[in-house]
């Protein structure tokens, strides 16, 4: 198996009954997804020998490099406050308040990419239940001899469902099918949106 591209990043705010998406939304551009995940890793040790043993799912971590994290996309993936540009007298800028008391929301997230299997491309898309991001760092670098592009890259926790769901994936034959996969996941209603 070959992964050879990634594509779609979405986002979809948890609801409070812990199992539905609603306001679903493109992130970004999608220059890398990484997703660690930790195990439970116990023993149980009898006559002198392993008797049980536990490796289950403990938790993780998602990291997502785009191309850009607009105000808007950053103030709803950290819970911070957007207030939108007014260009009427007097203009504001758009802008995000953040307070030391946010608290980011959980999202479901979702993304797909091509993969050659056997001389055959598939499409996986997959499916992260919840996950609640941090604050991603913030660094900006001058410009020098040579353009270097800087991108972001946002962090976050990954965490199971109460019934103890984390991840869902499935592979496509079409690319549509792997996009539209994503859409009802996350409740996006307007193809391509």
């Amino acid at each position: 198996m070959a992964k050879i591209g990634l594509k779609y990043p979405v986002a979809a705010k948890l609801g409070e009954d812990g199992s539905s998406y609603s306001a679903g939304f493109v992130i970004a551009k999608a220059i890398k997804a990484t997703i660690s995940t930790t195990s439970n890793d116990v023993k149980l040790y009898a006559d002198d020998g392993v008797a049980e043993s536990d490796k289950s799912f403990s938790g993780g971590t998602f990291s997502l490099n785009v191309d850009d994290l607009t105000q808007k996309v950053y103030a709803d993936l950290l819970g911070h406050t957007y207030t939108s540009a007014e260009e009427e007298e007097p203009a504001t800028p758009e802008s995000v308040k953040s307070n030391a008391n946010d608290e980011a929301p959980y999202f479901g997230v979702g993304f797909y990419g091509k993969i050659k299997r056997h001389g055959k491309v598939v499409y996986q898309a997959k499916w992260l239940f919840k996950v609640q991001f941090s604050e991603p760092n913030d660094e900006t670098d001058t410009k020098g001899e040579s353009v270097a592009f800087q991108t972001p890259t946002i962090e976050g926790s990954v965490f199971q469902l109460d019934n103890g769901d984390w991840k869902d994936q499935a592979e496509f034959t079409t690319e549509a099918e792997a996009k539209k996969w994503l859409e009802t996941k996350a409740g996006i209603t307007e193809l391509g949106a």
